[in-house]
């Protein structure tokens, strides 16, 4: 048994005496309780100093304690690339409020036992891509919900269908490395992934709002999609916004391709395979290409994106500091991509 003092308490110790509040000799916790954030913080509140612990060097932390705190990690770090609170740095002003209802919502998210159960078969039965996809899916589902003025339940249903939406592929993850080249039989039980994800879901407690966008997100705006060839309005605006995302991510995680070229095939089947209103406003709300990102362009040449507000879609003002050859010019140029529309961003080198 070690007295080990508040502030260096971490969650996973566990208590080796139980903690009685002084005023009214109630018991807080017993001996044998794991320590977590929230009673550590309630211990500092009633004004504790010291707690005696079983062993100061062991930590019993559980798995979904752990997933929680990985979640929320993979959101904060996409958020802090793709949803500043910076006006400079975002799109439009009224991205400042969609960051602050996407952040807001992660927290919820990020508690919930049945979804933290759901993550981590995900994260241990598949590759890491996977889940990134997943929160990547999720982070722009809730901006893009925000710029469409959905209530704070539905930003939060959305980004739990987002992160949620391909469970399904968890009872075929061998099917995952080549999901793009399959044939025959294959190709018609990954069709079966949305549907295998929604009775997966509703088995593990999640809403039926949830469920059914994790059942309709492969629904096509004209009718082709799957599993129930559902058109237009009849797909459900959260699903709608979902597919979009979930398109634009694969792309970048599981294509390892630009966002330019995400968005180039969204604009190509709007109004075929999604909703052309929500292609658009995820096109004039959410930075692909956030100010300060370190690109090289098809040209060869280095730089820094320096405006990502003159021009709307993944197409930045970008400050060009090295030459094709990797030289340094003496003088920067800027490159307006929405001027030379011949250039691209090739590359992200640094976030």
């Amino acid at each position: 048994m070690s007295t080990v003092s508040i502030m260096s308490v971490c969650p996973g110790m566990v208590l080796d005496a139980p903690v009685y509040d002084e005023e009214n000799k109630k018991l807080l916790l017993s001996a044998g309780v794991v320590l977590t954030e929230s009673n550590i913080l309630q211990l500092v509140k009633h004004g504790f100093q010291t707690l005696e612990i079983a062993d100061r060097f062991t930590r019993f932390i559980g798995p979904y304690e752990k997933m929680s705190h990985y979640l929320k990690k993979t959101y904060e770090r996409f958020i802090e690339i793709y949803a500043s609170e910076k006006e400079e740095e975002n799109l439009c002003d009224e991205m400042l409020l969609s960051t602050r209802l996407t952040k807001q919502a992660v927290d919820g998210i990020c508690d919930k036992e049945n979804v933290l159960n759901l993550c981590m078969l995900m994260h241990i039965q598949s590759n890491d891509r996977l889940f990134q996809h997943a929160v990547l899916t999720s982070v722009f589902s809730g901006l893009l919900a925000g710029s469409l003025h959905l209530s704070d339940v539905q930003i939060e249903n959305t980004m739990l269908g987002g992160l949620l939406h391909n469970i399904g592929v968890l009872e075929m993850a061998y099917l995952i490395p080549k999901k793009d080249k399959l044939h025959g039989q294959e190709e018609l039980l990954w069709k079966e992934h949305p549907e295998y994800g929604y009775y997966l879901s509703i088995q593990e407690g999640i809403s039926r709002d949830v469920s059914n966008i994790i059942l309709t997100h492969h629904e096509r705006w004209d009718g082709s999609g799957y599993p129930n060839h559902l058109k237009g309005e009849e797909i459900p605006l959260e699903t709608r916004i979902v597919s979009v995302c979930s398109s634009i991510t694969d792309f970048i995680v599981f294509r390892d391709q630009q966002p330019y070229e995400a968005m180039e095939y969204l604009y190509g089947t709007s109004n075929m395979y999604f909703d052309k209103n929500i292609v658009d406003t995820f096109a004039a709300s959410v930075t692909m290409y956030p100010l300060g990102t370190l690109v090289r362009l098809t040209t060869g040449e280095v730089g820094v994106v320096s405006n990502v507000r003159k021009n709307r879609g993944p197409r930045p003002i970008v400050n060009v500091y090295f030459n094709r050859f990797h030289k340094p010019y003496s003088t920067p140029k800027m490159v307006d991509l929405g001027k030379e529309r011949t250039v691209f961003i090739s590359q992200i080198l640094a976030f």
